[in-house]
Order: structure tokens, then sequence, then C-alpha cells
């Protein structure tokens, strides 16, 4: 059975007052064939004292400060833990945060598909919401997501696919091929997903279960709903990193033409890359026609409406 050992990625930083419950939360896992690697990114309240204590309490629990070869932030976090777990020549991966809470069954109900089928990339489960307001009120919510889609990396990019970080469980052999862009403030794992989802485009399991309590943020990259100038920067520079992956594996489809051609309009104007996207269908024989006329017209009417709008704001 140590062949089906999960081990738990968890970050950390200045969470003194949440990582307790979260800890307590996988110590209290049904599957008991796990062990957590807990990587923290020098944290300056109590944290490693909080930690220490439950390692104490149970050696399946570990502790590593971040060295200088990654850079601060969670990307950096993630990438050292994954590489503390190939050291430790782990099987599956389950990251994880600490502020948020595993359900007492996570581990075994999403690492039984995998005792059945050995081939499957990952398992992927529902989580509830704990919002909080600005009264530092809670409530809870279960939305309906839909996990089962017949192609990942389209469903990720256009956001039909809400991958939290969280809910899959990884075979090694495949999340060991990526790494998170530590260039990336925000929505680091929108970008690794989307990436991991159009190399890999199915052969994953749903497991429909609410596994996982996620404190919700108020705020959203990925769906472009945040004022924030990094942010909304952020999520441009990844439009084009993904755009660049596709492009140069030749793993366009035609739901990531027309994503990445309203990016480029409506998001932010790249008319250099719109030409790029053109280009690429003009020599795919299955995107070929139609989508070649899609971004030309589209092309056509943007330079349009941007030359009466110049022209408007010389008269005002």
């Amino acid at each position: 059975m140590d062949n089906y050992r999960v081990t738990i990625l968890l970050a950390t930083f200045n969470r003194a007052h949440l990582i307790e419950e979260t800890l307590n939360s996988i110590k209290s896992q049904t599957y008991k064939n796990w062990d957590c690697i807990i990587v923290d990114d020098h944290s300056t309240d109590d944290t490693p004292k909080v930690v220490s204590s439950l390692i104490a309490e149970d050696s399946r629990f570990s502790y590593f400060l971040k060295t200088e070869a990654y850079k601060k932030g969670l990307s950096g976090t993630r990438n050292y833990g994954l590489d503390l777990a190939r050291i430790r020549n782990a099987k599956y991966i389950q990251f994880f945060d600490d502020d948020d809470i595993m359900h007492p069954e996570k581990l075994e109900l999403q690492i039984s598909p995998f005792i059945e089928n050995p081939a499957l990339n990952f398992t992927v489960c529902k989580f509830e919401k704990l919002i909080e307001d600005d009264n530092g009120d809670l409530r809870r919510l279960k939305p309906e997501f839909n996990l089962h889609h017949q192609h990942l990396g389209d469903a990720i990019l256009t956001g039909r696919f809400r991958m939290n970080n969280l809910g899959p469980i990884w075979k090694m052999t495949i999340i060991d091929q990526f790494r998170f862009d530590e260039e990336l403030a925000y929505a680091e794992e929108w970008e690794l997903f989307t990436r991991l989802g159009y190399l890999y485009p199915n052969n994953y399991k749903v497991v429909d279960e609410f596994l996982f309590t996620y404190r919700k943020h108020n705020k959203s990259l990925t769906l472009g709903g945040d004022k924030n100038y990094e942010r909304r920067k952020t999520s441009a520079i990844i439009r084009i990193k993904i755009f660049e992956f596709l492009t140069n594996n030749k793993l366009h489809t035609p739901d990531s033409i027309r994503f990445l051609t309203e990016s480029f309009l409506l998001k932010a104007y790249h008319p250099e890359l719109l030409k790029e996207l053109n280009a690429y269908c003009e020599q795919d024989r299955i995107l070929s026609s139609k989508y070649k006329f899609y971004i030309k017209v589209v092309m056509r009417i943007t330079k349009f409406y941007r030359k009466i709008i110049i022209r408007l704001g010389f008269w005002i």
C-alpha cells in the first residue's frame, strides 16, 4: 500500500492563528497512508512554534524553511515542496493551504480511484466556500461545479472548470513535469493547470463530493473582475504566456482561438499576437477556414471602431 501514499504539500506564511485547525483536519483523515511536507515562506509570527508542537505528536508531519533558491511567494513555496517530494520518491501529491480545512474522507475517497485505475492522471472533488464578510461573520456555500469536461485545457482556460489548487490529488509522474511560474504574483495555478490541461486533456476521475472547505477571497483574477492594477496586469501576462505555450506546442483548439482572440482584442489589444493567431490557423487544417475568417473579420471591425474612437477624441 505504500505505492498509494499521498504526500501533502502544505504552503504556509504567517498563519499561526489558523494552521493548527488545518493540520488537525489532516490528522483526522480516515486514510492514514500520508505524509505532510510543510514549507514555510519565512513566517514572522508563531507559525513555526505551532507547527513544531504538532510535529512532536505526529512524525508524518515535517517542516522546512524555504531556501533562497526559490523566490518569495506561493509559487516558489510550492515548487520547493515538489522538489522535496521528489527526493522522498512521492507517488501522489495533494497541494493544500494553511487556512483551509480538509474533510475527513478527502484522501480516502480520492485515492480509491487510483487503486482501481492506476493509469489516472488525477482525481478531483468539489469544495465548499467559507466567506467572511466585513463584519467578521462567516457563511458557508456549497456551489455546484461542473467537473466533467471533454477537454480539460479548454475548460480551465475559459473558466468553465474553476480548478481550485486544493481539489486534485495528482499522480506524481504527471505533476512533476510542471512547475509554478515564480514570476507570477497571482493566479499561478490557473497558468500551470491550463498548460497541463492542454497536454493531458482528459484521463481524470471526478469524486462528486464536497471534500474540503476553502476560505474564499473576495476578488478573482482569472475572470477579470478585479480592479487592482497588478492583478489585471498579471492576467494579461498569463494570457500571453498561454498563447506562446499553445502556439509553440501546436495545441490550439477552437476554444483557445476564440478565447485568445477575445483577450487580445478586448482585454489587452495585441494586433501582432492576433496576426500570429491568424497565421497559426492558416497552417492548421482543422482551424484554417473558419477561424482564419473569424480573426480577420474581428480585427477589421476592431480597427474600424478604434479609428472612430480616436477621431472622436480629437473633437472632444
